[in-house]
């Protein structure tokens, strides 16, 4: 979760956005283009949904500052521990097999969190209370400031750049859809309700177990005190682009979380193109998506940011790709090799619509296996991290369209 000052970072990004498309049109002496007056729009509302967001942290702000003072010297002693603790430590424990001090405690507090997530731990367990925390990891007598780990995986995903939300350390979580809440006239007496009713159903976030290798030799855990920042840096890549290629790919992926491109709505069939992108524009209209809601975006493979690029720079002034704003018809495009990864190559896929609609989580902690046989013959032992994590959206038949080059 972000901080009322990074929060509060975003907020001017935005204001300065706003100002940006205001001075640009009174330096050409003319009024707002509609184009323009939908990007001011969508940019307000994000200030006001990061003005809500901004008064929330504010206030779970105080409320931890209050508790600290409460507890005093102890949660102060605590916080301390807590920010001290080394991945690096963790595994080179788990290859000792001598677990002991805070990797220990941090242990046994991963398998009491576990009675919540279902979560089984076969070597060391680290707690999300760790995994959502920025640390100082010391190692070989040096201290390195690190970023909390579920910082570093929401800021790899492509996703929650696009609007995506991003929890982390919870249990299953479930999302209220309504299919239809159906109205109708009666007369004032003897008048009938509607002859359908309304639908509700929900949605589960549910974890997927992820294993992630990773191959390092007892040396470099040694020897190499700077190992700490890379290996969540690097692990925290790898989880997030695995899981955004299961969320993207042109096809449900066994024992992934369900793809939430394969399960978009049907659009065009051709190259992406300015007239392409307005028919899936249409289509979330005839859908009734508001169009005008501030996490509208696009989201494409590089075959198909190629080719609406192209077209931009050749069509000139009326050009669907806004070469200053990255923006595809106004609306933010993000380009990810996640999106149809297995899909057939040299052809476009590209996916539009709400990403507020869209969940992705990362459950409970890591489980820190040491793994000294699989490459025993060439001397550099593996360990074997696993971690849950699931993503999924609602209405995602209607919040999204997709084009796929036939």
């Amino acid at each position: 979760m972000k901080t009322s000052i990074e929060l509060k970072e975003l907020r001017s990004d935005i204001i300065s956005q706003l100002e940006n498309i205001k001075d640009v049109a009174s330096t050409e002496k003319r009024d707002l283009t509609e184009d323009e007056n939908n990007q001011v729009d969508g940019l307000l509302t994000e200030v006001d949904n990061l003005d809500t967001k901004i008064e929330r942290a504010e206030k779970m702000e105080t409320i931890k500052r209050n508790s600290a003072v409460v507890s005093g010297v102890e949660t102060k002693k605590v916080e301390k521990e807590v920010r001290n603790y080394s991945f690096q430590d963790a595994l080179r424990q788990a290859a000792t097999g001598r677990v002991e001090g805070l990797v220990k405690e941090m242990d046994q507090e991963a398998r009491n969190e576990s009675r919540y997530t279902g979560q089984s731990y076969k070597g060391i367990g680290i707690p999300s209370s760790i995994l959502t925390r920025a640390e100082i990891a010391t190692s070989a007598g040096s201290a390195t400031d690190v970023m909390a780990w579920t910082d570093q995986l929401e800021a790899n995903l492509v996703l929650a750049s696009a609007g995506a939300n991003f929890y982390s350390g919870i249990n299953d979580m479930k999302f209220p859809v309504f299919s239809s809440i159906n109205s109708g006239f009666v007369a004032e007496t003897g008048g009938s309700a509607p002859a359908t009713n309304g639908t509700a159903t929900s949605v589960t976030l549910s974890p997927s177990k992820m294993i992630s290798i990773v191959n390092v030799s007892a040396e470099a855990m040694i020897q190499n005190p700077s190992l700490e920042a890379a290996l969540r840096r690097n692990m925290a890549q790898s989880v997030a682009a695995t899981l955004e290629s299961a969320l993207l790919d042109t096809a449900d992926v066994t024992s992934a979380p369900n793809s939430i491109f394969a399960d978009a709505a049907t659009g065009p069939t051709g190259a992406f193109s300015a007239a392409n992108a307005i028919e899936m524009e249409s289509t979330l209209l005839g859908n009734n998506v508001d169009l005008q809601g501030a996490r509208m975006a696009y989201l494409m493979d590089a075959d198909a940011y190629a080719k609406i690029k192209t077209e931009a720079q050749v069509s000139g002034v009326s050009a669907a790709y806004d070469l200053r704003d990255k923006t595809v018809n106004g609306y933010f495009a993000f380009v990810s090799s996640a999106v149809a990864a297995n899909g057939t190559a040299s052809k476009d896929h590209v996916l539009m619509g709400d990403f507020s609609k869209v969940h992705i989580a990362q459950f409970g902690g890591i489980d820190v296996l040491y793994d000294p046989y699989t490459n025993g013959g060439i001397g550099i032992p593996r360990y074997v991290l696993t971690s849950l994590v699931g993503g999924d959206a609602v209405q995602n038949d209607t919040a999204f369209v997709q084009l796929t080059e036939a």
